[in-house]
């Protein structure tokens, strides 16, 4: 049956396929490179300044124009706690990641279809967890610190571009619940998703991709809709397989993701500003234990017996954000709010509530146009059966937790930037028992 199955995805991935001639232009752009030469003038690659290593005297370009693209980067955050938590100090991690991308409408004539790879290697501690003692971790760049493969997916456009269809080895948080915006901060409380949402229910997000097949549908210019279906199982991102555990174990769960989005193609009111608001829902079907109830009804922690089980579990978000002023002659210099908030069942998810708003202003010091300023707020409402949960055995309870964020990107080249960071952790842990912590540092980024 699953034989069958996978020959019908197929089909229906690879119709309407049909060949074509590389790219036109790239005959154009060979000719014009050696007139240039033939005139002892420098080649020009539109990818010259983009990389540190360059362009390699136009090979990057040249397999660009054939259909492979490839590229590393590499990202480091070095923070420290210089005031509250549970005690002071400094701690360092990076993540270096590579990832290649064919375009098969190029490469082999395949119209409308890219095929994806990549992976990653990560290093360091976290600071959130040996020094702070928070859960909106500071580092955005922490976790599985090792070698990992992460995509192998195909994605194909049909429907005059209207459909676009990506399976493989692909993860829900690269589509649903995120936003560009978000990768303006260190923080990790929204960097790439919402944390509450992998906190809460296992949630696949980088650097963790699961067997899936994910759908974005355009209805017309200004509203899309995604849909996607996963591997629901936590096991794939343990890290003794690399990455690499392909196998489908649909029995310890499905996971299926919908979102529908408004993002006007012409901008909001007559200065056509740039906007994004989206809803949307995540289930994950795995079993999930209860963090009050045992399987009377009592405290599981005071009775010792086993937690209740559930069958799934689900978290639902709503994001926003609207550019709000433009500078003139420009298109995407100006400020921009933002706000995302997500809400969970009490009873499984730790955090049920959690909302974030923010400010991103792009170009806000003269002269420095693509330099990127940030602020934001968190707050995350610990789960009220937890609380009860900790009380029934005299253990301090779960209130809340608030992070504070103040960051300025620095873009010295096309490859390289610097980001100094200020982050203020009120109540770390949501006790009370730790002193409210001061983070500095700063993040530095590559593109190789």
């Amino acid at each position: 049956m699953k034989r069958y199955i996978i020959v019908i995805l197929c089909g229906l991935f690879f119709a309407s396929s049909a060949y074509a001639s590389y790219n036109p232009s790239y005959k154009k752009i060979q000719a014009e490179n050696q007139q240039l030469e033939k005139m002892g003038k420098e080649r020009v690659c539109w990818t010259k300044d983009a990389y540190m290593l360059g362009d390699w005297k136009c090979k990057r370009e040249e397999l660009a124009n054939k259909g492979v693209t490839f590229g590393a980067t590499y990202t480091t955050d070095v923070l420290a706690d210089v005031a509250g938590g549970k005690g002071q100090g400094i701690r360092y991690d990076h993540s270096m990641g590579w990832d290649i991308n064919f375009d098969l409408e190029r490469f082999v004539g395949m119209l409308g279809t890219q095929f994806h790879i990549s992976g990653l290697w990560r290093q360091g501690q976290n600071l959130s967890k040996t020094v702070i003692g928070n859960d909106l971790v500071v580092s955005t760049i922490y976790g599985h610190q090792q070698f990992r493969f992460y995509f192998l997916y195909l994605e194909k456009d049909l429907l005059d571009k209207r459909l676009n269809i990506r399976i493989g080895r692909i993860a829900a948080g690269d589509d649903f619940a995120s936003s560009p915006l978000y990768g303006n901060y260190v923080s990790n409380a929204v960097d790439g998703v919402p944390i509450s949402i992998p906190i809460n229910l296992w949630f696949s997000v980088y650097p963790t991709a699961t067997w899936g097949v994910r759908t974005r549908f355009n209805l017309n210019d200004d509203f899309y809709i995604l849909s996607g279906l996963y591997d629901g199982d936590k096991g794939v991102e343990r890290d003794s397989m690399y990455g690499l555990d392909f196998s489908l174990r649909l029995k310890e769960g499905i996971a299926f993701a919908q979102e529908l989005a408004y993002a006007p193609k012409a901008g909001l009111s007559s200065a056509h500003l740039p906007g994004h608001y989206k809803a949307g829902i995540y289930y994950n079907g795995a079993v999930r234990r209860d963090l009050y109830s045992d399987i009377n009804g009592s405290s599981y922690a005071y009775t010792g017996l086993d937690s209740k089980k559930h069958v799934g579990s689900f978290n639902v978000y709503m994001h926003a954000d609207q550019m709000i002023y433009r500078e003139k002659g420009t298109t995407d210099q100006g400020l921009t709010p933002l706000t995302v908030v997500t809400l969970g069942p009490d009873d499984l998810n730790k955090f049920p509530f959690f909302i974030m708003s923010g400010l991103v202003y792009k170009g806000l010091i003269p002269t420095r146009d693509s330099d990127t300023t940030a602020v934001q707020f968190v707050y995350a409402k610990y789960s009220d059966a937890l609380k009860k949960s900790q009380e029934s055995v005299g253990a301090l309870s779960q209130e809340y937790e608030i992070g504070l964020e103040f960051t300025h990107k620095v873009i010295i080249t096309k490859w390289m930037y610097m980001q100094p960071d200020i982050q203020y952790i009120i109540q770390p842990g949501g006790t009370g028992d730790i002193d409210d912590a001061l983070v500095l540092g700063f993040q530095f980024g590559l593109t190789f």
